[in-house]
């Protein structure tokens, strides 16, 4: 593995695997109590819901689908539990915005979170990500972007050894009562994240009628300082609330400076439904076509 692909492998942090131990998690939930997970152990699997934002249509139509499922969940006995950085006051009131009958955890920081892969590893902010912690204490599940509920259902009643309990709704009845469906289809697992060399991006980029559209992802000082001029500029903190900027689901490259955060803004992007989604290995730093560079076209 080369330096670019091992820096590459550090910033995205793969999920953990299964059957390893689970970490610990001791957060205080959105109406005071202190939650942690080893208490558990034994009685009650664990379903955690690592979300990013609570100003995103796609976040808040994910979580409505766990509410869906919230019985059938318990009736297999795991509990689920959002987790994010906002404060308990906020998260409550999301909460109870959304309907939501399972309790949300502050983690600030993402501190908590990064135990399980679940936050970024250089800034402080959450990933979207579920975690099954299975009752004996290990990892059942670990799935970044907007995992599919049904199938952690699925999970957790064959770790139970039972049917999935009640009628399970089709994927169709779901998009439709949720309004999901415009960005993912339940049961729809994301696409792999391709990561594309500079060289090879120009091209795709510069064929005739081509459909591949350049989103930069770095900060405004950034981009105005060095950006391709085909380059759409959403920064990546961004990106979760502007990605119908678009236009788009499919043929997108992403590029950053060195491939880090494009790397993170492509996994967003395929978690949510894109396909054939790039990552510019090295960004702008080894970018081989047009420059503009202070206002001037390099």
């Amino acid at each position: 593995m080369n330096l670019v692909s091992r820096v590459t492998d550090f910033l995205t942090w793969k999920p953990l695997p299964t059957g390893t131990t689970a970490p610990l998690l001791s957060l205080t939930a959105d109406e005071g109590t202190w939650v942690r997970t080893p208490d558990f152990k034994d009685h009650v699997h664990v379903l955690l819901i690592f979300f990013r934002s609570i100003h995103d249509d796609a976040t808040d139509a994910w979580l409505k689908e766990f509410q869906q499922r919230r019985e059938q969940f318990e009736e297999l006995e795991c509990a689920i539990f959002g987790v994010s950085t906002y404060r308990t006051d906020k998260l409550r009131d999301y909460r109870n915005s959304l309907g939501l009958d399972f309790y949300m955890l502050y983690d600030p920081f993402g501190i908590d979170a990064r135990a399980f892969h679940a936050s970024h590893r250089s800034r402080p902010f959450m990933r979207n990500q579920t975690v099954l912690i299975s009752k004996d204490g290990t990892i059942a599940a670990s799935e970044r972007g907007f995992s599919n509920p049904q199938e952690l259902l699925e999970t957790v009643a064959r770790i139970e050894g039972k049917p999935v309990p009640g009628a399970p709704e089709t994927a169709e009845t779901v998009a439709a009562a949720s309004g999901f469906s415009a960005v993912r289809n339940p049961g729809q697992r994301p696409d792999e994240v391709r990561h594309v060399e500079s060289e090879d991006a120009v091209k795709l980029l510069e064929e005739k009628d081509s459909p591949y559209k350049l989103i930069d992802v770095r900060t405004l000082s950034e981009y105005e300082a060095d950006h391709a001029p085909m380059a759409v500029h959403i920064p990546v903190d961004e990106l979760p609330n502007r990605y119908q900027e678009l236009g788009q689901t499919t043929h997108l490259i992403a590029v950053c400076q060195a491939g880090g955060r494009s790397a993170a803004a492509a996994e967003f992007l395929t978690s949510i439904g894109c396909s054939e989604v790039y990552n510019v290995v090295g960004g702008m730093s080894s970018w081989s076509g047009p420059r503009v560079t202070g206002g001037q076209a390099q």
